[in-house]
């Protein structure tokens, strides 16, 4: 089992982590928190003791799509061999 590579501290970006938040003595809990620049903006009250980027958690977790997709695609190369979709 992979562990999360927790942060302590504050995040130098704003946006969304996955953190550890301590509720009490004995008591704590996992959450998404948002962080924007100065404080966390969370659901449940308690102190964000640890936090992870959302890229570095997905990465580092085993994660699927609940269900297989069903979609078939008629892919059709346009002429001259160039496909209709451009890269970005």
């Amino acid at each position: 089992m992979q562990e999360i590579e927790w942060k302590d501290g504050n995040p130098s970006l704003e946006g969304l982590y996955f953190v550890a938040v301590k509720m009490g003595p004995a008591a704590g809990c996992y959450d998404f928190a948002n962080w924007n620049g100065v404080s966390w903006e969370k659901s449940i009250e308690g102190s964000v003791i640890a936090f992870c980027d959302i890229g570095s958690f997905i990465q580092q977790i085993s994660i699927k799509w609940p269900f297989a997709d069903n979609v078939n695609i008629d892919f059709k190369p346009t002429p001259g061999g160039e496909s209709e979709f451009e890269e970005v």
